[in-house]
């Protein structure tokens, strides 16, 4: 998977600096690892984290309180993404232009949502986020988790 995506990677950027010069090379990566972070932020726990603490919760492993600690966390990131978003379309109109016109930035962003979004297809990631989900969330067990 991320052999794939490194290959992706680097294709794109290669196509959005003839298109766009060398300013692409701080436009896609930074977008890719700002949307990489934030839909992690957002899609993860909702993605990854509902389903495992449904199962818990329903084996009596784990108290249901969790899933409010688990929709905390995206909501607070999606109403800061889109808050953000909006304050500077609304107070800075000429910067949010040129940031929608910037196809390096938008492609690399939507990469790194593409990335998260499929991330649960490898069994690596899926593996890391269940000892994350532990790490975080142990204090919600009613039973300790088995490794």
């Amino acid at each position: 998977m991320y052999a794939v995506l490194g290959i992706v990677f680097c294709l794109l950027l290669g196509v959005m600096i003839r298109a766009q010069g060398l300013w692409a090379l701080v436009w896609f990566p930074l977008g890719f690892v700002i949307s990489l972070y934030a839909t992690a932020q957002i899609v993860l726990p909702l993605m990854l984290g509902i389903p495992r603490a449904v199962r818990l919760v329903a084996k009596r492993q784990m108290r249901a309180g969790v899933f409010i600690s688990l929709l905390i966390v995206p909501a607070l990131w999606a109403v800061v993404v889109f808050g953000s978003l909006f304050l500077l379309g609304y107070f800075w109109p000429s910067v949010a232009t040129s940031i929608e016109s910037n196809n390096a930035l938008n492609v690399g962003s939507w990469l790194g949502i593409i990335a998260i979004i499929l991330s649960p297809l490898s069994k690596k990631s899926r593996s890391d986020y269940r000892e994350d989900f532990d790490r975080s969330y142990s204090r919600f067990y009613t039973v300790q988790p088995s490794p």
